[in-house]
This record gives C-alpha cells, structure tokens and sequence, in this order.
C-alpha cells in the first residue's frame, strides 16, 4: 500500500524536472587493500545519490553503467553495460545496492576495474517477457500483447526521459547472428508501437538496440531459465 501511494505521487509530479540518472556516490563497506577476500567483495554495499522520490525501491534491479572514453578523438564518453545493481535498502534521498557484474563484459581488457565504482550510472529499467509479447522466432507483435504496454506507458511518465533505449535479448538456442537480428528487430517494433500510440513518446526518446543471446540473465540450461533470457528491457537513459 505504502509503495503504491509513493508511486502515485510520483507520477502526479513527474513533469516538475527531467530525469537525472542516479549515480554510485561511495562504497560503504570497502575492504583494506590488505584484508581483501571474495566474500569481502561480494558484500560490498554502495551508496546511491538517489531514492524513493526517483522510484529506486528496495528489491529493484537496475542496471549498472561506466562511462568510459575509448578514444581521444570521441567527443562524448560511451556508457558501458557492467552488471546490476539489487537494492537492499531505499528512502528519501539515497539508496543502498549490491553489485552483482556481468562477467563477459569484466572480462574484456577495457574494464580494468572489475566491480562497480564511484560515478558508475544507475539507471531504472522495466523487463517484459518476450513470450507474451511474440510468438517464437517472430518479430510481429501478438494481438494481446498490446495490453503490456500500459505498463511501459506508466513507466515512461513515472521517470519523464529525455531518452530511453528499448533492448531486445534472446536465450542461446538457434544461431548467433539470428538470434540478434531477432532481438534487434523486436526492440524495433515495440519502438515503433510506443511512438505510434502514445503522444508523449516520441522517436527522437526511443533507440531501439538488439543483443539476441549475449546479456543473459541466468543461465540457459533449463527451459524456465531460457524463458527468463528471452525478454525486452526498456531502460530509461536520460
């Protein structure tokens, strides 16, 4: 009841200020450079800049970004998609979260620090479930599935984005390169449905991304868990 009051007052108020996007303010449990273990690490908890009055609830997830410039010659740093952030603990003005990374992107050499840091994007991000959505192997929408998106509408006017980006993932079976043209091209169509049916979405808000079976999850060694994997995330940006 109480989350659903503060939510309601939320979105009553949602046009007083565009999104910022929450940032990685400190870790409040870092361990000695000396006494480091993998359990220390595990248990690190950060402190984020904002709280219930942006919407970050405890038990959300939100995903977990880096600005990093690759070259001099960029005039913008990219974001770099590093993992997740849980939320233990939220109120008015700050959140707590745990860290969990998502292993193929630590593993690549341009991430040279391979937990969540100071600065690091926190940003909300709504998950619907490809299933309901598409039918297998199909990017067109099914005809029920056009009630989801009451859901994504009262997403976009909780956090009023400048831009949100939609994702496509897939789970690992079939090929590589269809799976992400698959993604690519459902992300497309939920965009293209946003902008068509809603006058406060607009395409220059929407980038519509696939990722097919490179992001998932969990992992896709059971039928439940496949199901899990193949998802849309709209992910408010900016």
């Amino acid at each position: 009841m109480r989350r659903s009051w503060i939510l309601a007052i939320l979105i009553s108020t949602a046009c007083w200020g565009q999104f910022t996007p929450p940032r990685v303010i400190r870790v409040i449990n870092q361990p000695n450079s000396g006494t480091r273990t993998k359990q220390m690490l595990d248990d690190r908890r950060y402190l984020i800049d904002q709280g219930i009055e942006t919407s970050i609830f405890r038990g959300d997830i939100l995903n977990v970004y880096r600005e990093q410039r690759l070259s001099r010659r960029m005039p913008e740093p990219m974001r770099l998609f590093i993992g997740t952030m849980t939320i233990t603990d939220s109120q008015l003005g700050s959140s707590v979260g745990v860290f969990c990374p998502h292993e193929p992107m630590m593993s690549q050499a341009l991430i040279k620090l391979k937990t969540s840091l100071k600065n690091d994007i926190v940003v909300p991000r709504l998950i619907l479930d490809a299933g309901v959505l598409f039918d297998p192997g199909q990017f067109a929408l099914k005809p029920r599935a056009k009630a989801e998106f009451a859901k994504v509408a009262r997403f976009v006017q909780l956090f009023s984005p400048a831009k949100m980006v939609i994702e496509g993932h897939t789970d690992s079976d079939g090929e590589g390169v269809s799976n992400f043209r698959l993604s690519e091209q459902r992300a497309g169509e939920i965009g293209q449905y946003l902008i068509n049916k809603h006058a406060f979405i607009n395409a220059a808000m929407i980038e519509a991304r696939g990722f097919g079976e490179s992001r998932p999850l969990v992992n896709n060694d059971t039928p439940e868990n496949r199901a899990l994997n193949r998802r849309i995330e709209v992910i408010v940006w900016e």
